[in-house]
């Protein structure tokens, strides 16, 4: 493919990811947790101009890049506003850390997500029927729940026989860095191969602390993400227009060839 068109094609696909990546955060601005994300572009190779393919100055130096290339970045650890619902099993982290949660083939994923309540199996369970890790120390069935409270540290407590006992702790966890974890979906993510996570109960100080009662909204900017997409929209009709004056000149070139 000519150059000019290949310029065109690249830069057409990337506003098209971007657009992508946009309509993706808007869909989760009210998702408990989400992590916006974030599209970045960056030059393909450059192609140095020679005498041989045009005259030049002495001093010139030109190049002709070929094309943009558009690639996605998440700011996992940007700290969403917290919103209030009073119900003691709703949590969010307020600062750095993810609650780890079990999926169905007892997986450890980690998420931001704190919306959890007891399953009819006597469970602690995300909305999406993944269960909280964390340890038990007196069986869930045995808590009053009506009594139930998560400290700053994640201890759980409950009346039991009368008396406010510590039934189970919540830990959480923190990957070295954000390349360390990747999204598997469903406001979860997996932990790369050969990862040692960070616990709370190992390095508390490296950690925020748990809010009760609290959730942590979306990190999207619903105003910013609409005006980006407008943005990106015009950018792309445009990019057309320049691909469609393109095929105008080539045809142009060929009836005099």
């Amino acid at each position: 493919m000519m150059i000019p068109y290949s310029i065109s094609k690249s830069a057409l696909q990337s506003q098209q990811h971007n657009l992508n990546t946009l309509s993706h955060n808007i869909a989760n601005v009210n998702t408990t947790g989400f992590k916006k994300n974030d599209s970045q572009f960056a030059e393909l190779i450059h192609n140095a101009v020679t005498e041989q393919d045009v005259r030049l100055a002495d001093n010139a130096d030109v190049s002709l890049n070929a094309g943009v290339r558009a690639t996605t970045s998440n700011d996992r650890f940007t700290q969403g506003a917290l919103v209030q619902t009073d119900d003691p099993l709703h949590l969010a982290v307020g600062g750095n850390g993810f609650f780890g949660v079990r999926n169905a083939d007892n997986e450890l994923l980690l998420t931001r997500d704190g919306a959890f309540h007891i399953d009819s199996q006597n469970q602690i369970v995300s909305d999406r029927g993944e269960r909280l890790d964390m340890t038990v120390m007196v069986p869930v069935e045995q808590w009053d729940r009506s009594s139930l409270n998560v400290s700053d540290t994640g201890v759980v407590s409950s009346h039991i026989n009368g008396e406010m006992t510590v039934v189970g702790q919540i830990p959480l966890y923190l990957p070295p860095h954000s390349a360390a974890i990747e999204s598997v979906g469903n406001n979860t993510y997996r932990v790369m191969d050969g990862v040692n996570l960070i616990e709370s109960a190992n390095a508390p100080d490296n950690f925020g602390s748990i809010t009760s009662g609290y959730l942590e909204s979306s990190t999207v900017d619903l105003a910013q993400s609409i005006t980006d997409m407008m943005m990106s929209q015009r950018a792309y009709s445009l990019n057309g227009r320049v691909l469609q004056s393109t095929d105008e000149i080539y045809s142009l070139i060929n009836q005099f060839t």
